[in-house]
């Protein structure tokens, strides 16, 4: 199955939904430019922020995007190409971006505050008692899951040999992993670091936040200067991780993210949450045209999906039957309830227009959409079946979606354009990384 063809049937369903579906919704909802948003009527310059909407669009769409796009698709490819590809379609179209629109559309109505404080006043106590009760638990959910992907992330390695780099390769750290050959027999593989380049973007990003954040919301710097800084400190952190990626254990990478998530929390928006997802975002928006502009050029040189389009007994095998668990696995990149979190934590508390709601909150969803299906081909046809069920299918029981990932982005990438893999897969480590950070502090 040709990529291209697939990616294309796609778009035009997107821009379908975002021209005729989408403005549906809105004249549904009945959006009013004329009417003050929270942003403006609760100005406290801490949380309540009008922001123009492309800066706030980086960080809605950071904060929804997560790891979910990525790691459920790629788990879910254990089902075949077919079943995923659907959900993700219809789902993106007529569930989660219109979940998505309509969570901060009442948001904003309601003072921006949250779904659950919604819920209170529509509910009443009852509703609002078990509504709260279930975001608790979705949070530790999505939280834990969240930090455990980042952390497996920060502190992956692959053989050098399969990354196709020499044992005398200056671009990588290494270590030596020991791995059993049959009947008691081992041996040792040369393992290139591929984690530690993100972690250290990720904390130069972090670092350099609160001064962005100052140059754009307190001295009200033009925009293309913001883009210029932006652009600047994602470059300086990736040349960093090259040159001293940090390394520690997955434990401690745990606890330094939980710290840190504690206390961006607490910080006004503007300080480090927005403008850290600001900064962040043009890493992810890069990723995310490497992956349009591979499936685009390899759909175009005859690059096909190597994944079966249909795997349901192996998938029932490993997870259970298709129905419901590809719904289960593909959550974010068709419908996650946690975007209307996201939608009435912050970004309803900094849109400064009504009419910018359905720009951001539906097609923020359908661009979310797009990169999960992206993410799907190029796993699909980046990596060897068998490669993959390495990764995935451990007798452990538990698979690294994000190394996955990283190596397909790498293969696809040469198939498509002739990049080495390694630089292919760092890209791919770097994407999971950035999003999966600015969940979990929006979270």
């Amino acid at each position: 199955m040709n990529v291209l063809l697939v990616f294309a049937t796609t778009m035009i369903l997107f821009a379908l939904a975002a021209r005729l579906y989408g403005r549906l919704v809105e004249r549904w909802l009945g959006t009013d430019p004329s009417r003050p948003t929270p942003s403006h009527t609760m100005r406290d310059g801490r949380d309540y922020v009008p922001t123009k909407p492309h800066i706030l669009f980086g960080h809605h769409f950071a904060s929804i995007a997560g790891a979910g796009p990525i790691v459920g698709p790629v788990a879910a490819l254990i089902y075949g190409c077919g079943p995923v590809w659907v959900w993700i379609a219809i789902g993106a179209i007529f569930v989660g971006a219109t979940h998505d629109f309509s969570a901060l559309f009442v948001s904003v109505r309601e003072g921006g505050r949250s779904m659950a404080d919604a819920a209170r006043r529509i509910l009443g106590t009852p509703g609002y008692v078990l509504f709260i009760l279930f975001v608790l638990v979705l949070i530790v959910l999505v939280t834990s899951s969240f930090l455990a992907i980042s952390a497996v992330s920060l502190t992956s390695t692959y053989p050098l040999e399969k990354l196709g780099l020499p044992q005398d390769q200056t671009l990588l750290h290494t270590v030596e992993r020991t791995v059993e050959t049959g009947e008691g027999a081992a041996h040792k593989v040369t393992h290139g670091v591929i984690g530690g380049i993100a972690s250290t973007s990720a904390v130069v990003v972090t670092l350099a936040a609160p001064l962005l954040g100052y140059l754009i919301c307190r001295r009200g710097i033009r925009t293309f200067y913001a883009y210029v800084i932006a652009m600047a400190v994602c470059a300086a952190s990736i040349w960093a991780g090259l040159r001293w990626p940090i390394q520690l254990d997955p434990a401690d990478w745990m606890l330094a993210i939980s710290i840190y998530t504690v206390f961006a929390a607490g910080l006004p928006v503007w300080m480090v949450l927005q403008p850290r997802d600001f900064v962040n975002v043009q890493i992810l928006y890069a990723g995310v045209i490497a992956l349009l502009s591979t499936v685009v050029a390899g759909g175009a040189q005859g690059m096909e999906t190597v994944a079966p389009a249909f795997n349901l007994a192996e998938g029932g095998n490993r997870y259970g039957p298709v129905w419901p668990f590809v719904f289960i696995i593909v959550a974010c990149g068709a419908i996650s309830g946690f975007h209307a979190m996201v939608a009435g934590g912050t970004t309803a508390k900094q849109l400064a227009d009504e009419s910018h709601a359905r720009k951001i909150g539906y097609n923020g969803m359908l661009l979310e959409g797009v990169l999960a299906v992206c993410v799907l081909l190029v796993t699909a046809s980046g990596l060897h079946w068998g490669e993959y069920r390495a990764i995935m299918c451990q007798a452990s029981g538990e698979g690294n979606p994000a190394l996955a990932f990283s190596v397909a982005v790498g293969g696809a990438m040469d198939r498509a354009f002739g990049v080495p893999k390694a630089w292919g897969t760092l890209l791919g480590i770097l994407m999971i990384e950035g999003f999966t950070v600015t969940t979990l502090d929006s979270a």
